[in-house]
């Protein structure tokens, strides 16, 4: 199984197995245009073997949905229309976890902007591992 943190320039992704707790990243894609993230996440998540596919849903603090999130269901609709099963988990503080995380890391991996991206599909992925494990 996959896992996606989808922003709005990269797209974070790792990988991981139910029963299991730890995932791996597996970099970032760098967005280009709708059709193409659609295209390369595809062709990533079959390299992958990957059939099952959870998407980060960015709801606000409150736990609703806007717009970004409206845009996320868009991306997992197109993935769900290819053939992957796509799970949406709440993704409101990974991203400031991943940042607190990256904190003790070696410089030049702060400094590479995906690599927030990346970890924050890690933690995404580990969060639904341990519930669903």
């Amino acid at each position: 199984m996959a896992a996606l943190d989808v922003g709005e320039a990269r797209i974070g992704r790792a990988v991981g197995e139910l029963g299991r707790p730890f995932a791996f990243g597996r970099g970032y894609l760098v967005r280009k245009g709708f059709d193409e993230d659609v295209e390369a996440l595809a062709r990533w998540l079959e390299a992958e073997g990957a059939r099952r596919v959870v998407v980060g849903l960015p709801l606000r603090t409150g736990g609703e949905e806007g717009p970004e999130a409206e845009a996320v269901r868009t991306l997992g609709e197109a993935l769900a229309k290819k053939g992957f099963e796509v799970v949406y988990e709440d993704e409101r503080f990974t991203t400031r976890l991943a940042a607190e995380r990256l904190k003790a890391a070696p410089r030049r991996l702060r400094r590479e902007k995906g690599k927030l991206d990346e970890l924050a599909a890690v933690l995404l992925l580990e969060g639904y591992l341990a519930r669903h494990g």
